[in-house]
């Protein structure tokens, strides 16, 4: 399993929440291991997922998919006992059930059982109520619910209160368990790869696009997905692969590029020159990367995330951009790119019922991050350094072997 069941649960009683709702891609697979592809294709409300969580452990949870998800919900990554459909029924004739294979098997005892609503708001308030909960006080996963569905739920479950909580998941998620750190071990090291590879081919005559095409190959060959490439060939910024802009010996290069495998995001940078780096080139990237070492040596728990902001900022000024301005030092990473706290900057305040008052939040055992810093010049370019980091009991680990310095490309 993926998720942190005791953090779950405590948070649950922390807050009075009898059961909660999942309907976003992410916490529906960070609860049931199932991953939908109808509602990433339909995202718009066209397919909805639903997940009942009930804080008491005597009524097992339940996850509710559409009939055409069947066949995903009855692979092997699903640990959810109880799964069950909307819409209208479906049924198999099989002449030879001793001949299916254990997915089949999946398939047949789902589709055996009966639709529980032909709309999936009628059905998700059916499975609410037979799980005991609707008079109950409930945390709904709202980004991932249409308006108009919520209103429909609302007036199906009268006697219920139904929270808006999709910040409450975005909490519960903060602290990672030792699979999710595996599963973002993974990604961070299929994203360096195809980086890697990438560059492995920044030579001068190569375009932008041709660049690109590689990363994005690397990382579905590896069974990922793409979300950015920032590719700031001697711009200043984050700018996207120009498909035929042709690279020239002495272009500062700079690549900021992220995907997920698995659900979980990786995110990384590299800087370098085609040939050789100028004097003035090394000088800019080693200030930022001492102001980057100097947060990660203080990251541990307890440490704030204002407090590794001004160790950055204090440490690129002292080691030669004395005017360096920035408003962030990095953020977490998970199933999301970027989760609770989000950016480690000057503290904000928050308003939300599910989340403290502050981004500034102690360090804890078990979150991921992201610390970062780059220095962007218009006309001339840009330089960034960044480590992917787990904290851990009386420090922190780097996710994959730490390789941040100023690359002469072509990379050998």
């Amino acid at each position: 399993m993926l998720y942190n069941r005791e953090r779950l649960l405590a948070l649950m009683d922390r807050f009075n929440l009898d059961g909660v709702v999942a309907a976003t891609p992410e916490n529906i697979l960070y609860l049931s291991g199932f991953s939908s592809w109808s509602q990433n294709a339909y995202r718009y409300g066209g397919s909805q997922v639903y997940l009942v969580f009930p804080r008491d452990q005597s009524r097992s949870p339940a996850l509710l998919i559409s009939g055409g998800d069947v066949g995903y919900a009855a692979l092997g990554d699903v640990w959810l006992k109880e799964v069950y459909t909307y819409g209208r029924a479906r049924k198999h004739h099989v002449p030879e059930p001793e001949k299916l294979s254990a997915e089949e098997k999946g398939v047949l005892s789902i589709l055996d059982l009966t639709p529980k609503g032909q709309k999936a708001e009628e059905a998700l308030a059916q499975l609410i109520k037979e799980k005991t909960l609707d008079g109950s006080n409930l945390g709904i996963d709202q980004f991932g619910i249409p308006v108009t569905s919520f209103e429909m739920l609302n007036a199906l479950l009268p006697k219920a209160q139904l929270r808006p909580a999709s910040s409450f998941f975005r909490y519960v998620r903060m602290i990672k368990t030792p699979p999710e750190i595996e599963r973002l071990r993974e990604a961070a090291t299929v994203n360096e790869n195809a980086i890697k590879t990438m560059l492995s081919r920044a030579q001068p005559g190569a375009t932008e696009g041709e660049l690109a095409a590689i990363y994005r190959g690397q990382v579905a060959r590896a069974g990922g997905q793409v979300y950015w490439m920032h590719m700031s060939v001697s711009r200043g910024g984050n700018f996207p692969a120009i498909t035929d802009r042709v690279l020239e010996n002495g272009d500062i290069f700079r690549v900021d590029m992220g995907c997920s495998v698995r659900g979980y995001h990786a995110d990384t940078c590299k800087s370098g020159c085609l040939g050789e780096p100028t004097e003035a080139h090394r000088k800019k990237y080693q200030a930022v990367r001492t102001g980057v070492l100097n947060a990660v040596e203080k990251l541990k728990p307890g440490v704030l995330p204002a407090e590794l902001y001004e160790t950055m900022l204090e440490g690129v000024r002292s080691a030669g951009i004395p005017k360096y301005s920035n408003f962030f030092v990095g953020h977490t990473i998970g199933l999301e790119a970027r989760e609770f706290p989000f950016l480690f900057g000057a503290a904000e305040e928050i308003k939300d019922p599910f989340l403290p008052r502050s981004t500034n939040i102690p360090m804890e055992p078990g979150m991921v991050v992201n610390l970062e810093a780059s220095s962007h010049e218009l006309g001339w370019g840009s330089v960034q350094v960044e480590y992917t980091l787990v904290v851990t009991e009386d420090g922190r680990e780097h996710l994959i072997p730490p390789e941040q310095r100023l690359y002469s490309l072509p990379l050998s």
